[in-house]
């Protein structure tokens, strides 16, 4: 167990007991995003490094990470691993941040700023996903502290988004019913969209909540190519993030939108799939096995790559570890066995935050960095295995109610998990 020292005692609730390799990557998470982000502004760095040695020489702040760090504020209280008033405090001055400093085009975030003065980095783009995980982030601290100034905050940040701007290129493509990836101030809107399955959901599911006028036909219109492995029967393939991006902040179990999906049994086969690549391992690298899997998107020997099986490819030897226990809302049982494995028998890519980003057994390489991103889809999934916190927070919000409800989405029963279809016959 690992303490945040941010208060010497903290009366919580009593709960459950918790598996204790999954309880510390939580704590370690949230210490993650207690320490790498400003204290002032709340920005949050994209990476930091993993040993507990090293001084820190980043300043790039991703605003995805800042929509995690949100969420892990909540959590942090929750848990008791944060003083609730000091979490309280930083979210606040997050919000006053986001709403306050000049880091929005017409409502929507640049991708990358310097974490201290919100200056623009890299020739950022302003970004349509990591706002919506931003956005996403925002709503389940505003759910937990229901604290007024917040509240407001961030319902003002939501009314100022020009949902037309981004799906219409500026009104270029008055018919569109699929939002850009993003814009540059220098070059205009990105021609790639938001068009076949991926983490986009969590970004239409906030588009069809938060503004009336945005198009419900716009759900329906995205692609979903299907794959078929070992008789797992997913969309797409390719690294698992795509399957759980949305899936940590929403809760589509039980539920099918009205063209039959159920995302949920597709995320799970995606990650069963996964699995069963590795453990098939037709490359031959070293360590891969039932235990010691996960393909994703992580630092590589060679560069940061998209990783990922079956269906869409990319496959070097390199496993990222928290991808494989970001899953454990889906596979629990397998999930949790790969955490106790991949800490028991490669101790090395375990540190100060937890699971390094990438390793690759193969080449005796390991990233030295851990990814907020990678730790906020890890940190939600874990406590929403533990009790559901996360979920009950975000569903609770009426954004989330409004845009389940215009995607089509009913609740459903239909027996065990393994058992259910990824469409039903409309």
């Amino acid at each position: 167990m690992i303490s945040l020292l941010l208060c010497a005692a903290v009366s919580v609730a009593p709960v459950a007991a918790f598996d204790p390799v999954l309880d510390d990557l939580s704590q370690r998470a949230v210490k993650y995003f207690w320490e790498q982000s400003h204290p002032k502004t709340g920005l949050t760095l994209d990476r930091a490094n993993n040993k507990e040695d090293l001084p820190r020489t980043e300043h790039v702040a991703s605003i995805a990470a800042t929509g995690f760090a949100l969420s892990a504020l909540a959590i942090g209280a929750e848990r008791g691993w944060i003083e609730r008033d000091k979490a309280l405090q930083r979210a606040r001055a997050t919000m006053r941040t986001l709403v306050d400093f000049p880091i929005r085009s017409r409502g929507w975030y640049l991708h990358w700023v310097d974490w201290e003065s919100g200056n623009r980095l890299w020739k950022s783009e302003v970004s349509t996903i990591d706002s919506g995980i931003l956005w996403a982030g925002m709503l389940v601290a505003e759910r937990y502290f229901k604290d007024p100034e917040i509240t407001r905050a961030s319902d003002r940040i939501l009314r100022e988004v020009d949902w037309e701007w981004m799906l219409t290129d500026g009104g270029a493509k008055p018919d569109s019913l699929s939002l850009t990836m993003g814009w540059h101030p220098e070059t205009g809107f990105i021609k790639a969209r938001w068009d076949s399955y991926n983490e986009l959901m969590l970004l239409y599911i906030l588009a069809l909540g938060a503004n009336e006028r945005f198009p419900e036909k716009s759900w329906a219109d995205w692609k979903r190519p299907e794959v078929e492995y070992k008789g797992h029967k997913l969309f797409v393939g390719g690294p698992l993030f795509l399957h759980q991006m949305s899936h940590v902040f929403y809760d589509f179990s039980s539920r099918r939108d009205a063209l039959g999906y159920d995302y949920w049994v597709g995320a799970r086969n995606a990650t069963l799939a996964n699995r069963q690549y590795c453990v098939d391992n037709p490359k031959g690298f070293a360590a891969y096995g039932p235990d010691v899997w996960g393909l994703s998107a992580c630092d590589g020997p060679d560069g940061y790559n998209a990783f990922g099986a079956p269906g869409w490819i990319s496959d070097d030897g390199t496993l990222a570890p928290a991808a494989a226990v970001a899953s454990v809302i889906f596979t629990p049982a397998e999930s949790l066995a790969a955490a106790r494995a991949i800490k028991a028998k490669h101790p090395e890519t375990y540190g100060r935050y937890g699971y390094t980003t990438g390793f690759n057994p193969t080449r005796k390489w390991q990233s030295p960095d851990v990814i907020g991103i990678d730790l906020g889809q890890m940190l939600l999934a874990i406590e929403n295995h533990r009790d559901g916190l996360p979920h009950r927070l975000s569903m609770s919000h009426p954004v989330a109610e409004r845009g389940m409800a215009r995607a089509g989405f009913c609740k459903t029963e239909e027996g065990p998990l393994e058992k259910r279809p990824l469409r039903l016959a409309r």
